[in-house]
């Protein structure tokens, strides 16, 4: 069975586009800040067939595809990955990886403070505002965070470079180049490639794992390197489906111990051998009783807000939370617990201690009546930004009509 039950999708729901919709503010801002500078320098590749495609003319769709994809951090715009990528990996930058990321850190911190102009407010003037969650940590497991030398990485969420691509089996999410009979050596130009940015916050010697469908000869290596090290051709015993697989290298399998100095901006490399092979998790840990089951299943924590002082009936608001990846959360499942009532709903907003964001829209095209057969609000997940962390972020709503029918 896939350890990731839960993990990113929920009942294989369609995420709605973050930013989209409604969220004109937070477009047209981008569109004089960040966008003129990707189609200036990211066209050839970002502007045509490669995600995100943040270079192409349409501000709208390059909008979504940098907020959809994490690539910002409103909250610290120098630790966006747009930024963090050319300064760690100089991504076809030349010599102007500095000057380039500079640029993108100040018209990222510029559309924030447009988007700050320009109508966030606490919402302490809505009628219909829930009290503040506690902090999200007291949510969430605080294990989550695996800073006790076991370290989960998630390889769809890093950035790809085709003809890898992100792909879905049921609740699995994973990488891999379609299968075409391909395979290639380790300085292949033209191989598919996941890069996924990581800290550490122990010094050691770390093994790694990973959740691969190898389903037969032909479809069952990757070329895997963390940091500067040297690559390791990594041949899978073949699997039946999604099964954990520690990384060896070489055809005769040879054990792999990589060592790690605690820090920020390592970078694990998945990159094509053998295309048709599926990497859907990473474990990387330096404990050799790990339950890779146990630490691979993401944390899933519940909301839930006391209504009845707005609505004078036992109500509750409820909500799904997760840790996205280091500059998000994810929610899902907005739901009413109406106790048998029919309540009138429309536009949620979500605030991280006492701020909206308008890039965090998705749940403002809510116009529903809930009843106690239909409580869900919207089949959609919303990724939303990190201000302070786990440890202090709190989260409230507000509705624009709440109302009994």
């Amino acid at each position: 069975m896939s350890p990731k039950k839960g993990k990113l999708k929920f009942n294989s729901t369609e995420e709605s586009p973050l930013g989209s919709g409604n969220n004109t503010s937070s477009v047209a801002a981008f569109s004089q800040t960040l966008h003129p500078i990707t189609k200036a320098n990211c066209t050839i590749c970002h502007g045509v067939n490669q995600a995100p495609l943040h270079a192409v003319d349409d501000a709208q769709q390059a909008h979504d595809a940098v907020v959809n994809a994490g690539k910002v951090n409103m909250s610290n715009p120098g630790q966006s990955r747009m930024v963090l990528k050319l300064i760690n990996e100089n991504h076809n930058c030349g010599t102007n990886c500095a000057s380039w990321a500079a640029q993108m850190e100040t018209a990222i911190t510029t559309w924030n403070s447009m988007l700050a102009n320009n109508g966030n407010n606490n919402g302490d003037d809505e009628p219909n505002r829930t009290a503040d969650s506690p902090p999200l940590i007291t949510i969430l497991d605080p294990n989550n965070n695996m800073d006790n030398g076991t370290l989960v990485l998630d390889p769809e969420s890093g950035s790809l470079v085709a003809p890898m691509v992100a792909g879905v089996d049921g609740e699995i999410d994973f990488i891999h180049v379609p299968d075409n009979g391909a395979n290639l050596a380790n300085n292949d130009a033209t191989a598919g490639i996941g890069y996924i940015n990581f800290n550490s916050t122990i010094s050691d010697n770390y093994k790694v794992y990973g959740f691969v469908d190898a389903p037969g000869n032909g479809d069952n290596s990757f070329h895997i390197k963390i940091d500067n090290g040297a690559y390791n051709e990594w041949h899978i015993t073949e699997t039946e489906g999604f099964e954990w697989r520690e990384l060896t290298n070489t055809a005769n399998q040879n054990p792999v111990s990589i060592f790690l100095p605690a820090g920020n901006g390592h970078i694990f490399e998945v990159r094509q051998r053998e295309d048709g092979t599926k990497i859907s998790q990473v474990v990387v840990t330096n404990d050799p009783n790990v339950d890779l089951n146990a630490v691979s299943t993401a944390v899933i924590g519940t909301l839930t807000y006391d209504l009845s002082m707005h609505l004078n009936q036992n109500i509750q608001f409820q909500i799904d939370v997760q840790e996205f990846d280091d500059f998000s959360y994810k929610f899902s499942n907005p739901r009413m617990l109406t106790n048998g009532a029919n309540v009138y709903v429309k536009d949620i907003k979500i605030y991280i201690n006492r701020n909206w964001n308008a890039q965090h829209s998705t749940y403002t095209v809510v116009d529903k009546i809930v009843t106690p057969a239909d409580s869900s609000l919207s089949p959609h997940s919303m990724i939303v930004l990190k201000d302070l962390g786990p440890q202090f972020d709190l989260v409230g709503f507000s509705f624009e009509i709440l109302t009994v029918q």
